[in-house]
């Protein structure tokens, strides 16, 4: 097959897929630029996925020892990590080998930021480039303004103002990159258990109020951009949450059509803002 070449990117390219619809978004990309991946899944990754892959490796059981041959045996050069692992895995509950664990556990701190610098590191150390994928999504990235639905009120604006503050202490500790507030107060934080479960529990607290969601300042782009989605918004609405800032140019926004849609129907404003 004649296969074109996008700028940066060859096709000797490999995609780590865990679950939702940012892998499916990336191989969209990588095909469109003639080089569809060979997907490694993760978790259960959406249908949509496996129609975009070059090939797939199936994991049984995630070691990081025997990707990593798996990977050199095809000769990649290149790999993208996206989509969402469960973080309860690292303690045992999910599916990786025991050589992994031990691995992980060895480790000095295991928060977000260093387990992931960790992977990407010994994924390096191989040989194989970690892509930053927010290059091949760029119209997935929140624009600064007005994003989807209506414009946020004042007072929604004076609390992302405020969520904003807080957040840029909070995102430091890796534990989350989400909250929640409620006239000047803060109504949840988001830790391992992901934006969606933060959400409906702010919902429960509060019944209403702002979702403010960003990125540390030294994060690496490389892997574990903010993303939102329609799935975001109908949790949003199902709580009675009604604005949603995002982090401009530096969060995913995946199924844009859709995610507007929702945005207008649930009268949900969504702003981009730069911190």
């Amino acid at each position: 097959m004649d296969k074109k070449r996008g700028e940066g990117f060859v096709s000797e390219i490999a995609l780590l897929a865990g679950e939702g619809l940012l892998p499916v978004a990336i191989a969209e990309a990588l095909s469109s630029l003639g080089t569809p991946p060979v997907v490694i899944p993760f978790g259960k990754p959406d249908a949509g996925l496996m129609p975009l892959a070059e090939s797939v490796l199936p994991v049984q059981e995630v070691s990081i020892g025997k990707i990593l041959a798996q990977l050199k045996a095809r000769g990649v050069k290149r790999l993208v990590l996206a989509g969402v692992v469960p973080k309860r895995w690292i303690f045992g509950g999910g599916r990786l080998d025991r050589e992994t664990l031990e691995w992980v556990g060895s480790l000095p701190a295991r928060d977000d930021h260093s387990l992931l610098g960790a992977i990407v590191a010994l994924i390096e150390s191989q040989g194989v480039e970690v892509v930053p994928y927010r290059l091949l999504i760029p119209g997935n990235l929140a624009p600064e303004g007005l994003v989807a639905g209506r414009e946020p009120t004042q007072e929604e604006l004076k609390d992302v103002r405020y969520g904003i503050g807080v957040a840029k202490k909070v995102v430091r500790l890796s534990f989350g990159q989400s909250l929640a507030v409620l006239s000047g107060s803060v109504l949840a934080v988001e830790a391992m258990e992901g934006t969606d479960e933060m959400i409906a529990r702010a919902g429960r607290i509060g019944g209403k109020g702002v979702v403010v969601k960003m990125m540390r300042s030294d994060q690496d782009e490389r892997f574990d951009l903010p993303t939102v989605g329609p799935g975001t918004l109908g949790r949003m609405a199902e709580g009675g949450l009604t604005c949603l800032a995002v982090e401009a140019g530096r969060t995913v926004i995946l199924d844009r059509a859709r995610f507007a849609e929702m945005a207008s129907l649930h009268g949900i404003a969504v702003t981009g803002f730069v911190p």
